[in-house]
């Protein structure tokens, strides 16, 4: 019975079958005729380019996006190429036959589907943690618990605003928050701080909104997510409340933002399978509980168990890149070996 449990787990993992992105790799035959050889070698490696490229599309999209694709250029499509090798190839008179491998620029293949809304992009909802501090060309300093932030009060005097499936929420002033934060320490703000504000508020897309009043109708805003460059930003509105439209702007910027890092690096699904070695039981049920608390992976299904082996699939969002990096900052390691993906 051992047995063939064993020879069961083999065959279902030679059935999990190893695949990780997209591959962007090719093998095309060509044969061409023309006036000459030249011409015919001309016209196959054309021909070459283009159902290797619409090959490559129909990986990642449907057909009626790669139909859309197939009325690119030459000249344009040829732009998508990345490496040609040759296999094997006969020329003479005014024929040219070859078979060849052709590598297509996954990037800027993505990227232009992207541009072009044809591929799928990944978008989970989100919440976004508001800081706002505020000052006013009149007074020297800033705030941002501290009596005066006309700015806070009108951000929460929004309550929790929606934006596509973003939900923006503002800061709560608590004694919690008032020992780390500070008007100076929350626009730039260290890891540690970082930390702790993420522990505190359960909030991992943090932005802080710098508000100047700058004169009657004008308001300097400075928005910048943790760790990355700041956006500034100048409002203006001589008729109406110039902070209404800026709050306006301040959501419009961070829905954007956060629209190109789905872009970024959840641009379209991907799935490996994998094993994970395990001495005892726990260790695979922990490995699982970390899993599924990484926010890149979607899924995660079990194949089968023996000889302290467990094979799974992962359902993940973006690169491979993407997840080794987040599988490292949970302390894991994924290594490609022997055709197979394993997870320590």
């Amino acid at each position: 019975m051992k047995k063939l449990f064993v020879f069961c787990f083999c065959c279902i993992f030679l059935v999990f079958e190893s695949f990780a992105e997209v591959s962007f790799e090719v093998g095309v035959s060509v044969e061409k005729e023309a006036d000459n050889s030249a011409q015919a070698k001309d016209e196959a490696i054309k021909d070459a380019y283009r159902d290797a490229f619409l090959k490559v599309a129909a990986r990642l999209t449907d057909k009626t996006n790669v139909d859309k694709l197939n009325t690119l250029t030459d000249e344009q499509l040829v732009h998508f190429i990345k490496e040609t090798n040759v296999v094997a190839e006969k020329s003479g008179g005014n024929i040219y036959i070859a078979d060849l491998n052709i590598k297509i620029d996954g990037d800027l293949l993505k990227q232009y589907m992207l541009e072009n809304q044809m591929m799928e992009i990944v978008s989970e909802p989100a919440e976004i943690l508001l800081i706002p501090t505020y000052a006013d060309t009149k007074y020297n300093g800033k705030v941002l618990f501290e009596d005066g932030n006309i700015w806070r009060e009108i951000l929460l005097s929004k309550g929790i605003i929606k934006a596509g499936n973003l939900t923006i929420k503002v800061i709560e002033d608590n004694l919690s928050n008032r020992s780390f934060l500070t008007p100076d320490n929350a626009f730039y703000m260290s890891e540690d701080v970082f930390e702790q504000v993420k522990l505190i508020n359960k909030a991992k897309n943090i932005f802080t909104v710098h508000a100047v009043r700058a004169g009657a109708g004008n308001i300097v805003l400075v928005i910048k997510p943790y760790n990355e460059p700041e956006k500034r930003l100048v409002v203006t509105d001589e008729t109406n409340d110039p902070f209404e439209k800026a709050v306006q702007e301040t959501i419009d910027y961070i829905y954007n933002f956060m629209r190109q890092k789905d872009v970024n690096e959840s641009s379209y699904k991907s799935k490996i399978n994998a094993y994970f070695e395990y001495h005892k039981l726990k260790d695979w049920l922990d490995l699982q509980k970390t899993l599924n608390n990484i926010a890149q992976i979607k899924k995660i299904e079990t194949g089968a168990m023996a000889g302290g082996k467990v094979s799974f699939s992962i359902d993940f969002s973006g690169t491979i890149e993407t997840l080794e990096r987040a599988l490292k900052d949970n302390g894991l390691t994924l290594i490609f070996e022997n055709g197979h993906y394993i997870i320590k």
